[in-house]
């Protein structure tokens, strides 16, 4: 089950946003238009799998997936990137969690997020600030991709 999560979670999604290290910038990656657990990993059918719902706040996007909730919002040095995972096992957990943050055009960054011991339950969240005014303007519609979600349950 564990594994399917995170095959099912590790498929790029396009949502308008995504979120990188506030240092780290990245060549712009070709991203299918509409991606899926198959193109991942085609020998894994993920049962039943989440969708993607991608929708505005004001100035920030909001994708929802799963357990996952990503929240880009552009700032002037970059977007500001908050996520948030629920715990829904039964035991502490722990995520990795690699956002990208994009304009569709070019401008492209990452930052990798690692929520630690999160009781069941419970919501784990964490959140930086991705990309940096050397990379030129933020994107004002920023694109979120989910590039990796691993979680990680205590077998105690």
């Amino acid at each position: 089950m564990t594994r399917a999560l995170w095959l099912m979670a590790a498929c790029v999604l396009a949502a308008g946003c995504t979120d990188g290290g506030a240092d780290k910038a990245a060549p712009a990656p070709q991203r299918p238009a509409t991606p899926s657990a198959e193109q991942s990993s085609p020998q894994v059918r993920p049962s039943p799998s989440p969708v993607a719902s991608v929708h505005s706040e004001g100035r920030t996007r909001v994708l929802e997936y799963g357990d996952l909730t990503v929240r880009a919002t552009p700032e002037s040095s970059g977007v500001r990137t908050e996520i948030e995972v629920a715990n829904t096992n039964q035991r502490d957990a722990t995520y990795s969690v690699q956002i990208s943050i994009a304009d569709g055009k070019g401008w492209t960054a990452y930052n990798r997020f690692w929520l630690q011991d999160v009781p069941p339950g419970k919501t784990g969240r964490d959140e930086a600030v991705i990309g940096s005014g050397d990379m030129g303007p933020a994107p004002q519609v920023p694109k979120i991709y989910v590039d990796e979600f691993t979680p990680l349950v205590d077998r105690k």
